[in-house]
């Protein structure tokens, strides 16, 4: 993988937005300033994040096709739970 996950933001943007509310004088318009950034973060990562479990759960089905829960988990590097959950899609 070519991509690095500090490459899927504009992180000078982000910088900026981080820099602009920490400049606010007043606590409480800095915390309510957080907070909105907060939520429009979790927001823009909500499909991607939903996206990217389907590919986990997609590849954990096609292993668990020919390998045990053990051995697919072993070759993960998870817990055999951790490797069920995935192929249940939690």
């Amino acid at each position: 993988m070519t991509t690095q996950p500090a490459d899927l933001i504009n992180s000078e943007a982000f910088d900026q937005a981080l820099a602009d509310i920490a400049a606010i004088k007043d606590p409480v318009a800095r915390d309510k300033a957080a907070r909105a950034l907060q939520t429009a973060l979790t927001e823009a990562v909500a499909e991607p994040l939903t996206r990217t479990k389907a590919v986990r759960q997609k590849a954990v089905l096609e292993l668990r096709q020919t390998l045990t829960l053990a051995k697919a988990a072993e070759q993960l590097g998870l817990s055999t739970g951790r490797v069920d959950q995935l192929a249940k899609g939690r």
